[in-house]
């Protein structure tokens, strides 16, 4: 996924890792980047395979 396709990403506040989702607000923190990257990537693919799907199933019905 590229670095514009990141919607949810990570920050540092004070020695912890907050996952920011794309307006900002703070999902959730981790005592570790490591922990912190791996839900907002998992957070990506899944705003990704959704939207996709949507748009997929949605165009079906379209004739």
């Amino acid at each position: 996924m590229s670095e514009e396709s990141q919607l949810f990403h990570v920050v540092e506040e004070s020695g912890k890792f907050e996952v920011l989702d794309p307006s900002g607000r703070s999902l959730m923190t981790c005592r570790d980047t490591a922990s912190a990257e791996h839900y907002a990537t998992l957070l990506n693919q899944a705003y990704k395979r959704g939207y996709k799907d949507g748009y997929r199933e949605a165009k079906s019905l379209n004739p």
